[in-house]
């Protein structure tokens, strides 16, 4: 058989598509249907919504200066979010209170809120650096500038060696 009578016979492609839904009725409502919908809409934004009151918290809890004078050595870091030398100086200090076996109490507050400028303006400092209080809430140091983690050790292991001897006398 030659090649072209084997082509006429095979159906066009405009006829090969699914037939429409011309001339059907249309699809009733079906509450099962949009309580799935909604069931999956849910799950989908169940992840980052968490994700957000999470970070949020933690946020809150790092940014609490209440521990200041309370009975622990506290280092507080004035941070903007903007500033990669503020980041650089975060990641060195976290990487430092890991690193001792007992580190003061962490916190991070942003220069751009209310809080953080008050507490910047009281302590006169700025962003790019970490003020360090002993047990009583009197300031020990003022590390400014981004400070290797060695540094930073060293700096944290002090200040918990002056709390523990104020704690002996």
């Amino acid at each position: 058989m030659p090649k072209t009578k084997h082509k006429r016979n095979r159906p066009a492609a405009a006829s090969r598509k699914p037939p429409s839904r011309v001339g059907k009725a249309p699809r009733r409502f079906r509450p099962r249907r949009l309580v799935r919908g909604i069931l999956i809409a849910l799950a989908i934004l169940a992840v980052p919504v968490t994700w957000l009151i999470l970070e949020e918290r933690e946020a809150r809890a790092l940014a609490d200066l209440s521990v200041i004078g309370s009975g622990e050595p506290v280092a507080v870091q004035v941070f903007d979010r903007g500033c990669p030398d503020c980041r650089r100086l975060r990641d060195n200090a976290e990487q430092a209170l890991s690193n001792i076996e007992q580190p003061p109490a962490w916190r991070i507050v942003d220069i751009n809120t209310s809080q953080g400028r008050r507490f910047a303006g009281e302590e006169l400092v700025d962003h790019v650096t970490i003020v360090l209080f002993d047990r009583h809430g009197e300031r020990t140091e003022v590390i400014r500038g981004v400070v290797s983690v060695e540094e930073l050790e060293i700096a944290f292991s002090d200040l918990g060696r002056r709390t523990r001897l104020q704690r002996e006398r």
